[in-house]
């Protein structure tokens, strides 16, 4: 037969029943148990739509036989007045009330509540016990450990919709309480249940990389959930998080960054990891890349998963010493110029420029790292960055941009930091008289730095004396103390006879 469309459950059981006498020559209800439900659902064309055909609602018929809502609130309903109302608002309530609460409404003490509570379930026992496990062990047989609230309340409805409607929650209440389940987060789950998202949780991070990325099948294995249905709701009630299709202990910038990487399968920029990973700020991403051991550079500007290789990037600088060493003390510069362009997407420009710096000795087509570089002294009456003060003190100045006050550092001229006291390859830092409680600046010259030494951390101390992009700065250059100045109009431009 041709496949049909969506049928309505009443349609699809005479289209079913009809194939068990046409196909497999059926003539009773005793015969259906001879027949293979699958092979009857594919030759009847509802192979494809079965998953569409509700049969909730068939079980409504059910209902003139099962009588379980009927019953309990008969129960109930020969009781007094008190204990009605006891069992409507505190022992079969879904928000139970508080005894202190009863008994000033009905003039007893807290404790006379309590007892007539004790009467009123040991009457309930004695009467609808039955009826109560009944329903129960109805409702696990078709809902399970779990599910969702949607298909709970519709199993649990066929229970109890002959109920009368000020005892419907009574009885639903009764019946959970029975079989044990509660409302958690997004499903409706027993005791079973429950006790597997206890072990999920407390499991569950030895079952995780790193990264925090969880390892479901085995988790699952573990904790004996292998075949239970809600999952998800599983893995979320204990507290889990699913990112990007993955399970795992927290949902932290650290775990999206990690899959994000994982998906894209190669060393990527800063803005597709960002975007991948569906973070807003990527402000604080190249900390993170820098920081954790799980990410290493691959270039200057792509970033990658550290087992992904063995030789991740450090810097053109520590990639050309590398080779260096590796090849026994000397290399030859063509070998650089083709090998680290090519592995860490920077220019063969840029290679020569870090070769021609006082880190490294070039002769011919052979290149050696410098023990000990060294440079000569600078006059600093020649520095094009220095203004002098009226007693002979030099005078750092620089025009400030954006940069500096997002934290980027100043060039300087090597005679500044020698003035200072920094020789190649090393560094000091200096405080500042003025402005006072802030960073101490840093001067540091790398022997590797075609522009020369550098003075950072002054982003605070700027701010601080409220500098603006394209204003002056002034700093007065003790090696002691520095001093930002605010006004520059003595200083001289060139250095005065003391």
């Amino acid at each position: 037969m041709s496949p049909t469309p969506d049928r309505d459950y009443h349609d699809a059981m005479e289209r079913l029943l009809g194939c068990a006498v046409l196909f497999h020559g059926a003539e009773t209800l005793a015969d259906l148990a001879e027949i293979d439900i699958a092979t009857l659902l594919e030759q009847s064309g509802l192979g494809d739509t079965a998953g569409n055909v509700e049969l909730i609602a068939a079980a409504d018929a059910l209902r003139a036989d099962i009588q379980i809502g009927r019953e309990f609130a008969s129960v109930l309903e020969g009781m007094d007045e008190r204990r009605r109302t006891i069992a409507r608002r505190r022992t079969y309530a879904r928000v139970p009330e508080k005894l202190a609460v009863l008994g000033k409404e009905f003039g007893v003490s807290r404790e006379r509540v309590r007892q007539l509570e004790v009467r009123l379930r040991w009457e309930v026992e004695r009467a609808a016990s039955q009826t109560i496990e009944r329903a129960a062990a109805w409702l696990e047989k078709a809902v399970g450990v779990a599910a969702r609230p949607e298909k709970f309340e519709k199993i649990l409805g066929l229970l109890v919709g002959d109920a009368p409607s000020r005892w419907r929650t009574a009885v639903e209440v009764a019946i959970m309480n029975a079989g044990g389940y509660e409302y958690l987060d997004n499903v409706v789950g027993n005791e079973v249940f429950r006790v597997l998202i206890e072990r999920a949780r407390s499991v569950a991070p030895g079952f995780a990389n790193d990264a925090g990325v969880i390892d479901e099948d085995s988790l699952r294995a573990r904790i004996g959930a292998v075949g239970i249905p809600e999952w998800d709701a599983l893995a979320r009630n204990a507290r889990l998080v699913r990112i990007r299709g993955s399970l795992v202990l927290r949902g932290t910038r650290r775990a999206r960054v990690y899959l994000a990487l994982r998906e894209i399968g190669e060393a990527s920029t800063r803005e597709m990891i960002a975007d991948v990973a569906g973070l807003n700020d990527n402000s604080s991403l190249s900390s993170l890349l820098s920081s954790d051991p799980l990410f290493v550079r691959f270039t200057k500007d792509k970033w990658g998963l550290s087992d992904w290789t063995d030789d991740p990037y450090e810097g053109v600088v520590d990639a050309i010493v590398k080779r260096i060493e590796e090849a026994g003390g000397e290399t030859s510069v063509t070998s650089l110029l083709e090998d680290i362009p090519a592995r860490f997407e920077v220019l063969p420009a840029t290679v020569r420029n870090y070769l021609s710096t006082r880190k490294f000795e070039v002769d011919g087509d052979v290149v050696r790292i410098v023990a000990a570089p060294v440079a000569p002294v600078r006059d600093l009456g020649r520095a094009r960055d220095v203004a002098w003060s009226a007693d002979g003190t030099p005078v750092l100045r620089f025009r400030v941009g954006l940069h500096h006050l997002k934290g980027n550092s100043q060039k300087v001229s090597v005679a500044v930091a020698q003035h200072l006291g920094v020789g190649l390859d090393g560094s000091v830092k200096i405080p500042f008289e003025h402005p006072r409680g802030v960073d101490d600046a840093s001067v540091i010259w790398r022997s590797y730095d075609p522009n020369g030494p550098e003075m950072g951390r002054l982003r605070e101390a700027l701010l601080e004396c409220g500098l603006q992009p394209g204003e002056e700065a002034l700093v007065l250059l003790r090696p002691d103390g520095l001093r930002l100045l605010v006004d520059g109009s003595g200083l001289l431009a060139e250095k005065p006879e003391v």
